[in-house]
């Protein structure tokens, strides 16, 4: 490697060679006007003009404007091959710092998967495992809901039979919604163990508007992680819940431009970029924001200005003012 880098070494001339070439193209302008002055009897004492001659006029200009036409060209060609020596320098010395290491040791070579990597890779792995809890909670959800509706005809006739035995026990509705548990299953379970979490989650469920929001919310965030964005890393300015009503109530622009309090530039980058790029997110990105607009409308009526400000600060509430100021939404 040290003979690679001796090998495309700077040279003497490096950077100087317009310099080199406007010398030489002025001396040998003027040496050639003064001769051309004396040929054609310009210049000089007994010398008889020559005539007019067209041919040799060409000439003059063809030797004037030729040399220096190949001087400006070998210019050009020394400037790009130092860019090339310039190139195989830094590759070298890539190399080499690549061959000792992070520590400088040349027997320490550097691992693939760098620290940040690690890092990504196991909050990629954390983020997984909750998703695959909450999968499990929604398929065992769903499964119950199949099974109610399959029994619900045997229960029927059960009380078609004994009408006066059942009319005492009649199956309680869902359980109402309230805004701890709106903002339990927005943030969604922590780890397997937050069993509030997942009671939450599993009551949220059976309200049909929460229960798309919280499918939506779950597709997209799993398309974050896979360019390494977690609602866990992005800190948000929460606006006033004034904001968060009238941006419910239609309110779009640079009048709620607040509401969009995730300013990570990085993350919005990505995203920005994943939009253009992919359809499937995109598609993904606008039905959950859509969906989470139904969600504030419905709850913003009866919450209070601290329960809109926690429902913003969710992981769900996060996604939302990340894509959102991607799209557009706050100006």
């Amino acid at each position: 490697m040290s003979r690679l880098g001796s090998t495309f070494g700077p040279s003497a001339i490096e950077g100087r060679e317009p310099l080199f070439a406007t010398i030489f193209s002025v001396l040998w302008v003027v040496g050639l006007a003064a001769y051309g002055a004396g040929y054609f009897g310009i210049i000089g004492e007994g010398v008889e003009p020559q005539g007019p001659v067209s041919l040799e006029v060409l000439l003059f200009i063809f030797a004037a404007i030729l040399p220096i036409m190949l001087v400006w060209i070998a210019v050009l060609l020394l400037r790009r091959v130092s860019e090339v020596q310039r190139d195989a320098r830094d590759l070298a010395a890539a190399i080499k710092r690549f061959q000792a290491g992070p520590t400088g040791n040349p027997a320490a070579k550097v691992t693939p998967a760098s620290r940040g990597s690690a890092e990504a890779n196991a909050k990629l792995a954390t983020l997984s495992a909750q998703m695959q809890q909450v999968e499990k909670a929604l398929v065992a959800m769903l499964q119950a809901q199949v099974d109610q509706s399959q029994n619900a005809p045997i229960e029927a006739k059960a009380e078609d039979s004994a009408p006066t035995a059942t009319q005492t026990n009649i199956s309680p509705e869902p359980d109402e919604l309230n805004w701890d548990e709106l903002l339990q299953a927005l943030n969604f379970p922590s780890d397997e163990r937050d069993k509030d979490g997942f009671r939450a989650l599993r009551i949220a469920m059976r309200h049909r508007n929460t229960s798309q929001c919280l499918r939506a919310a779950e597709d997209i965030m799993n398309l974050l992680a896979q360019d390494g964005i977690y609602t866990d890393d992005l800190t948000p300015e929460i606006a006033p819940a004034a904001l968060w009503r009238s941006f419910a109530k239609g309110t779009r622009g640079e009048e709620v431009a607040a509401v969009g309090g995730i300013h990570d530039p990085t993350a919005v980058a990505k995203v920005r970029s994943r939009m253009r790029s992919d359809p499937i997110f995109r598609d993904a990105a606008l039905h959950f924001q859509r969906q989470f607009d139904i969600i504030l409308r419905e709850f913003s009526r009866e919450g209070s200005d601290e329960q809109i400000e926690k429902l913003a600060n969710t992981r769900t509430g996060r996604t939302f003012m990340l894509l959102g100021r991607v799209s557009g939404m706050f100006g």
